[in-house]
C-alpha cells in the first residue's frame, strides 16, 4: 500500500471511529435515560470537577437557557446537584453526585475493559505513539469544534 492509499485508509478509519464513538455515546446516554448533551455535561463535570453554569455553557457550546434545562434534567435524575457559588452567590455551581452515579450500572465498563485488553497487547513504544496521537486528535477536534461555534 503506498502512502496516498494509507492516508486515504486512515481518513476512512478515523471517520468510522468517530461515527462509532458517537453511536456508542448515544446508546450510553440512552441507557442512563439521558440525551447526548446531558451526557456530555456529566462527562465534563466528571473530568473537570464542579463547574459553574457559565463554564458549562461555554464547554457545551449552548445558550445559558439550554444549560438551565440540561442541569434541571440531571438534577431530576439525581445525578448532579446545584448550589450557589461560595465566592459569588450570583453564580450556580453544578456538582456530580458520585454516589448516585455509582449506584447505576456503568454503561462504560464493558468498553473500558475491552480497550484495556486491546492496549495490553501493545508495546510501550506503541502506547507512547497512541498517547501522542490521541492527544493531538483531541486538540484538533476541540479546535475544529470551536471554529464551528464562533460565538464560543
Amino acid at each position: 500500500m503506498d502512502r496516498a492509499e494509507r492516508l486515504e485508509r486512515l481518513a476512512l478509519l478515523s471517520e468510522a471511529d468517530a461515527t462509532q464513538t458517537a453511536m456508542f455515546q448515544q446508546a450510553a446516554a440512552a441507557s442512563y435515560g439521558l440525551g447526548i448533551t446531558e451526557m456530555r455535561a456529566l462527562s465534563i463535570l466528571l473530568r473537570n470537577g464542579p463547574q459553574t453554569a457559565g463554564a458549562l455553557t461555554r464547554a457545551l457550546h449552548v445558550t445559558s437557557g439550554a444549560v438551565t434545562g440540561i442541569v434541571d434534567r440531571l438534577v431530576r435524575r439525581g445525578l448532579v446537584s446545584r448550589a450557589a457559588d461560595p465566592d459569588d452567590r450570583r453564580k450556580v455551581v453544578v456538582t456530580v453526585d458520585l454516589a448516585a452515579l455509582a449506584a447505576s450500572e456503568n454503561a462504560y465498563a464493558g468498553i473500558g475493559e475491552a480497550f484495556q485488553e486491546l492496549y495490553a497487547g501493545y508495546t510501550d513504544a506503541e502506547l507512547d505513539f497512541l498517547e501522542r496521537h490521541l492527544t493531538a486528535s483531541v486538540e484538533i477536534t476541540a479546535r475544529e469544534t470551536a471554529r464551528l461555534h464562533p460565538r464560543a
